[in-house]
C-alpha cells in the first residue's frame, strides 16, 4: 500500500486532482470491459491528456514496479482491458482530439482517446470516412480499434483496422516516447513496428496518437435480406455476390434460430412470408437499384435463394440491418449464455459448418445453439443458452469441454480460436490452438524487449 501510495503522491505533482481517482465507483467502473467476467480490482485510474503526461506516468510506474492497464472505450469481450490484480488503470479517454482532415494526403491525425463515431462524424462533411465500423462504434476508441486490430461488419470490403493506420505514436513503460511510420504510405526501412503494435492489446506500448488513412465516403448504399435453405445455398450465394456485386460491403448471415431470437425479443416483422434455414444481409455501395435487380432475379430463379427482400430507401436498408444487429442482445437478454467468436479460412467454411453443427446437435441435446456471423471474412460467433433447470457450474463445465472440442478443429483447419475479440485474459488457454510454440516463444521474446518487467498489462495474451 505504501508503494501505490507514494506513486499516487508523485504523481500529483504534476497531474491535476481531477486526473486521478481512487473512489470504489470509478475504479470499478474503468477497471472492467464489456465481459463482465471478471472482478474489477484496480488501485487506481488516472486520466493524462497528452502523450507527455503518458510518458511521465508509465516511467514512474516502471520507477515504482506499479503495473499499468492501459483502457479506452473498454468494449472489447475478451478482459483485455480488465485491472483484475490491483493494477493502475490508465485511461486515454481524455486524449481525444481530432486533426485536420488532408483531402489531397487522405489522412487525419487523432488521439487514441477519439471515439470511433466521432471520427466518422469528423471526418463526413469533406465526403470521407475511416471504414473501420462496428455496432461498438459509439464507445469504441481509435486506440483500442488499433490495439485490437478491431474488424466488424465490412472486413471484406476494407479490411481490419491494420490496413487504416499509417503511423502511430507510442509510448513505452519506460517512458520513452516513439513515433512509427509517422504519415508515410511508403517506407521500406525495415521492420514495421506500427503493425507490430497494431493487434498487440496493450502489452507493448500505450497508443496515444494515430494517423489514419482515410477514404471517399459512398456515395449510395443500399441492402438485401435473402432467405436460404441451408448454409451450403449462402456460400454458394456468396461467391455469387462477390461476382456480380464487384462493391460488396457487407455479407451477414444469421440462422434461423437467430431470426426468430431477434424477431421475438423487439416485436419485429417476420421478413418473409415462410421461415428458412438460414439467412443473408448483403450490403452494396455505388450499386443502383437497376445494378441490383436483374441479378436479383437471376438469384431467385436459379434456386440459390428462396426469396429475398431488397430496400428502396435508406430507412428501409436500416430496417433490414436491425435483424442482424440486433442478434446479440436478443440473445443475451435474460439468459445466460457462453459465447465463441472464431474463423476459418472462407474455402473451409462449408466443411467447418457441417461438423460443429452435428457436434453441437449430438454433444449438447436440449442447447439451444445459434450460429451468425461475417460470412465473407470467415468469421463466425456462436452463442449457447444455459437451458432452463441447468445449474451455471454446469453449464460452463460443458461449454468449456465443448470450447476444447471446437478449438482442435479449428487447429486441424488452420482456423482462429478469436477471430476479432483478441486474447486479453479469457482466450490464453486457447491462444495454443491457433499459434504454434515457435510462434509463442517470439512474442514472448518481443514482450521482453519492449516490458522486460512485465508492468504493461500483465497477465494478458500470452500463456
Amino acid at each position: 500500500m505504501k508503494r501505490i501510495d507514494g506513486f499516487l503522491a508523485q504523481l500529483a505533482l504534476f497531474l491535476k486532482p481531477g486526473q486521478i481517482a481512487v473512489d470504489p465507483g470509478t475504479r470499478t467502473y474503468y477497471a472492467q470491459d464489456w465481459s463482465k467476467s471478471l472482478t474489477p480490482d484496480a488501485s487506481a485510474i488516472l486520466f493524462p491528456e497528452s502523450t507527455l503526461e503518458v510518458s511521465k506516468i508509465l516511467s514512474l510506474a516502471r520507477s515504482h514496479g506499479i503495473p499499468v492497464v492501459p483502457s479506452g472505450g473498454r468494449t472489447g469481450l475478451s478482459g483485455g482491458a480488465v485491472a483484475a490484480k490491483g493494477e493502475v488503470v490508465v485511461s486515454l479517454i481524455r486524449m481525444n482530439h481530432m486533426g485536420p482532415v488532408h483531402e489531397g494526403a487522405l489522412t487525419v491525425k487523432v488521439e487514441a482517446g477519439a471515439i470511433t463515431e466521432a471520427v466518422h462524424r469528423h471526418c463526413a462533411p469533406h465526403g470521407l470516412t475511416w471504414p473501420v465500423d462496428f455496432a461498438s462504434k459509439g464507445s469504441s476508441t481509435v486506440g483500442g480499434n488499433i490495439a485490437t486490430n478491431a474488424g466488424g461488419v465490412r472486413v471484406i470490403r476494407y479490411g481490419n483496422t491494420r490496413n487504416w493506420v499509417l503511423g502511430i505514436t507510442a509510448v513505452a513503460m519506460d517512458g520513452t516516447v516513439h513515433e512509427f511510420n509517422s504519415e508515410l504510405e511508403k517506407n521500406n526501412t525495415g521492420y514495421d513496428l506500427r503493425q507490430l503494435l497494431t493487434g498487440s492489446e496493450g502489452t507493448l506500448a500505450v497508443i496515444t496518437e494515430a494517423t489514419l488513412k482515410v477514404c471517399p465516403l459512398p456515395k449510395s448504399k443500399t441492402a438485401v435480406l435473402f432467405a436460404l435453405e441451408n448454409f451450403p445455398k449462402l456460400l454458394a450465394l456468396f461467391a455469387t455476390a462477390r461476382k456480380e456485386f464487384p462493391t460488396l460491403s457487407a455479407f451477414e448471415c444469421l440462422d434461423s434460430a437467430c431470426m426468430e431470437s431477434v424477431t421475438g425479443h423487439f416485436a419485429m416483422p417476420f421478413p418473409f412470408p415462410s421461415r428458412a434455414g438460414v439467412y443473408a444481409l448483403l450490403e452494396l455501395e455505388n450499386t443502383s437499384f437497376d445494378e441490383v435487380e436483374s441479378p436479383l432475379a437471376r438469384i431467385l430463379e436459379e434456386g440459390l435463394a428462396q426469396d429475398a427482400v431488397l430496400a428502396q430507401t435508406d430507412k428501409e436498408a436500416a430496417a433490414l440491418w436491425k435483424y442482424r444487429e440486433g442478434v446479440a442482445e436478443s440473445i443475451l437478454h435474460g439468459h445466460e449464455v457462453h459465447q465463441e467468436d472464431v474463423s476459418v479460412p472462407v474455402s473451409k467454411l462449408e466443411e467447418f459448418y457441417a461438423e460443429i453443427e452435428s457436434r453441437y446437435e449430438r454433444e449438447l441435446p436440449g442447447f439451444k445453439v445459434f450460429f451468425f456471423g461475417h460470412i465473407g471474412d470467415g468469421n463466425l460467433h456462436i452463442f449457447i443458452q444455459k437451458p432452463q433447470g441447468l445449474s451455471n457450474e454446469e453449464f460452463v463445465q460443458r461449454a468449456h469441454t465443448s470450447d476444447h472440442e471446437l478449438f482442435k478443429i479449428l487447429q486441424r483447419m488452420k482456423g482462429s480460436v478469436s477471430a476479432e475479440h483478441g486474447i486479453g485474459l479469457l482466450k490464453k488457454h486457447a491462444i495454443g490452438f491457433s499459434r504454434t510454440g515457435p510462434e509463442l516463444a517470439l512474442m514472448r521474446g518481443l514482450k521482453s524487449v519492449f516490458d522486460p518487467e512485465n508492468l504493461l498489462n500483465p497477465g494478458k495474451l500470452l500463456p
